[in-house]
């Protein structure tokens, strides 16, 4: 599966004109040899399932089912036909020079290069809720964020709110294969989006809750893209963008009982293959992460912050070296959630066994990973676990 972000998807969904089924200009026989000349099977339906047979439906059973270095070279291919398209007048529609690189850093992020994105610049809005009298701070989810700042920084609300709607619609579409909300919160669906059906009442109502707070946003959207676009007062679309912030955190944060053993089974099955010397070479640095092919899922900050703390609070330093390492290893994979309390809670778990030995290993490896990657997670008692270490 590929690393591909929601927000990615909906910036790329724009760019080659997906939404009428299409793809470009492509024709069915065109968009397959457009494929085969990358040596993939774009038709191929047991490689790359579900979605349905148009080019655009094809292109996103790509973006879900294919490996990373597939989608990336898929995007570069389709960058330099848009190029060769523009250079002779011959595109169909408007693609602009920051829509190109901007799909060109998504394409090299995928294959592992570090390319200069756009620069993320502050909202108006922090990262913490607070309420003075009758104002609100509030913290927007950080896909919906991801993908519209630029909108924000150059104060063009009417696009930033109308881009944050299209990130929710992808959301639903990627985990019911409908975007429409009265087909995707049907109660076949309720188990993809909430992980199980309503067991009472009281969660039933939350559910339609859930699928009215959805629907309108659908509406709501279907209004901006059937006007003209208009200057938008700042203070009424924070509250649009906090509604599409709403609506998507609560169709994300379910993580399944299947994903979260799926991925432990991956980061144990890693551990499995090292011996101890050859782990602890690979641990150092986080370069065990660079091999490890990830669900997409994890591409979402609010299933990052659920294994988080789902991990934190699993976390035994008095069991094994082995197990500690797979404890220090979940927490390296979601390690732009951890916060330096949550490091500093970590560093106050016990470590020693009831024979009277300490299980504990790697933590200074790890700590230096954060400290390197993520500085913000150490504090001053890390720093000094680490400094005791040299």
């Amino acid at each position: 599966m590929s690393s591909l972000a929601v927000a990615d998807k909906v910036l790329l969904e724009s760019v080659l004109g997906m939404s009428s089924g299409y793809v470009l200009d492509f024709s069915n026989a065109s968009f397959a040899n457009f494929f085969r000349d990358l040596s993939i099977d774009i038709y191929d339906a047991e490689r790359f399932p579900g979605f349905g047979d148009s080019k655009a439906n094809r292109l996103r059973a790509l973006w879900k089912s294919g490996s990373d270095e597939e989608v990336a070279t898929s995007l570069r291919a389709l960058l330099d036909y848009i190029e060769a398209k523009l250079l002779t007048g011959l595109l169909s529609h408007e693609i602009n020079d920051q829509s190109i690189e901007r799909v060109r850093a998504i394409a090299d992020g995928l294959s592992g290069a570090n390319p200069d994105l756009v620069p993320s610049v502050a909202a108006s809005f922090t990262t913490e809720a607070t309420v003075t009298d009758n104002k609100i701070q509030i913290e927007i989810h950080q896909d919906i964020y991801d993908h519209i700042n630029r909108f924000l920084a150059t104060e063009d609300y009417f696009h930033a709110v109308e881009e944050s709607y299209k990130v929710v619609r992808e959301a639903l579409r990627e985990k019911t294969g409908s975007e429409k909300a009265t087909d995707a919160f049907k109660p076949e669906n309720y188990s993809a989006l909430f992980g199980h059906l309503p067991a009472t009442d009281a969660e039933k109502d939350f559910f339609d809750g859930v699928k009215y707070l959805n629907m309108a946003i659908q509406f709501l959207r279907n209004e901006k893209s059937h006007t003209l676009a208009s200057p938008l007062e700042p203070n009424l679309a924070i509250h649009y963008i906090s509604l599409a912030s709403l609506a998507y955190d609560l169709i994300t944060r379910y993580v399944s009982e299947e994903l979260t053993a799926q991925i432990e089974e991956l980061i144990a099955a890693e551990r499995r293959s090292y011996s101890a010397t050859r782990f602890y070479r690979a641990f150092e640095g986080g370069r065990w992460l660079n091999g490890l092919a990830l669900p997409n899922e994890l591409s979402s900050p609010s299933v990052r912050r659920v294994l988080k703390n789902k991990w934190l609070r699993e976390a035994d330093f008095t069991r094994s070296y082995d197990q500690s390492n797979i404890a220090l290893m979940r927490l390296e994979v979601v390690a732009d959630a951890l916060t330096a309390a949550d490091v500093d809670e970590l560093l106050e778990l016990p470590t020693v066994d009831s024979n009277g030995y300490s299980q504990e290993a790697g933590t200074v490896l790890f700590l230096e990973y954060l400290r390197a990657k993520y500085p913000h997670t150490i504090s001053s008692e890390a720093e000094e676990r680490i400094a005791a270490d040299q």
